[in-house]
């Protein structure tokens, strides 16, 4: 997580007194490090009790999914997705909803655990309790996500695929900042 929060930091534009977006915000590791930046902080995960935690922080924590923001087209400026799109098969509602919901001329930063892990056995899991629970994962290609923010109207601007110090040229993370400009190609604004 340090390498790809690493490589988020360093695409992520100046916060300061923009309204952001921490969609997917868990217990609000962006939320936190944007807030420390002077951004007014929106949150939003579909997991009530993590938004427990992110309420110490962000402002405004709203509960719902990915694919269907509930929120304002145009409603912020900056949108943040750390480590989240992974765990859904439709990439592209999930992209296409954060573009909407960025004013244009915004940005969308998200990061997956990079698209390789599917080769090397990957598995995302945690422990609660002693219990070790695996989370599924969708493994989206490269190309897929060059697609997603296409079709979204999303111009990609950034690009990173950060690796660890001891394992060199074998990425962990799929960074990707993106603008929003163009109308997108599908989808009603809501």
């Amino acid at each position: 997580m340090e390498v790809e929060q690493a490589a988020v930091l360093e695409l992520l534009p100046d916060v300061r007194s923009l309204t952001v977006l921490d969609a997917g915000c868990g217990t609000g590791r962006y939320a936190r490090l944007c807030a420390d930046h002077g951004a007014n902080i929106v949150g939003l995960d579909r997991s009530a009790p993590m938004l427990w935690y992110a309420r110490a922080i962000a402002p405004l924590v709203v509960c719902g999914g990915l694919c269907e923001l509930p929120l304002r087209s145009a409603s912020v400026d900056v949108a943040v997705c750390g480590l989240a799109l992974g765990d859904l098969e439709d990439l592209a509602a999930a992209i296409g909803e954060l573009a909407r919901v960025v004013r244009p001329g915004g940005v969308v930063i998200y990061s997956v655990v990079h698209p390789d892990g599917a080769l090397h056995g990957w598995s995302r899991s945690f422990e609660v309790g002693g219990r070790l629970c695996a989370v599924k994962t969708y493994w989206h290609t490269p190309e897929e996500h060059r697609q997603a923010c296409a079709a979204a109207g999303l111009d990609i601007d950034g690009w990173q695929e950060p690796s660890l110090e001891e394992k060199p040229g074998m990425p962990v993370a799929l960074v990707v900042r993106a603008r929003a400009g163009r109308a997108p190609l599908y989808g009603v604004p809501k």
